[in-house]
C-alpha cells in the first residue's frame, strides 16, 4: 500500500490511529492537537493534501476504504458525519483557519 499522501498518512496515523479515543476526548480535540503541535509548513502541506483527496471525487465507500487502508484513519467519521466529503471538508476548514493566524503578522 503506497500512498501519494504522505503528510496525510502521517496525520491520520499519528492522530487518528487505533488507540486515538484513549488519547482524546473527541475527533475535534485530535483535530486540534494536530493543529497546536504542527507547524505551518505541515499544515499547508496537509490542506493540499485534503484538498487532493476531495478532487479526486471518491464515492463514499471508496473514500472509507480508502481512509482506512491506505491512510491509516480509524475515526468512523460516519457516527458523527453525513460523508466523508463533509469530514474532510470541516478538516480542511479548521486548517485554513488556523493557517490565516499563524500567517498573519505580529
Amino acid at each position: 500500500m503506497k500512498t501519494k499522501l504522505v503528510e496525510l498518512h502521517d496525520f491520520f496515523g499519528a492522530y487518528f490511529h487505533q488507540d486515538w479515543m484513549i488519547e482524546h476526548g473527541s475527533s475535534e480535540d485530535v483535530i486540534s492537537s494536530f493543529l497546536v503541535e504542527s507547524d505551518i509548513g505541515i499544515l499547508r502541506l496537509v490542506q493540499q493534501e485534503v484538498d487532493s483527496l476531495l478532487n479526486e471525487q471518491r464515492s463514499e465507500q471508496d473514500l472509507r476504504n480508502y481512509l482506512l487502508k491506505e491512510l491509516s484513519c480509524y475515526y468512523c467519521y460516519w457516527n458523527e458525519w453525513q460523508t466523508g466529503e463533509q469530514w474532510l471538508l470541516h478538516i480542511a476548514n479548521r486548517l485554513d483557519i488556523t493557517i490565516s493566524q499563524l500567517g498573519r503578522p505580529k
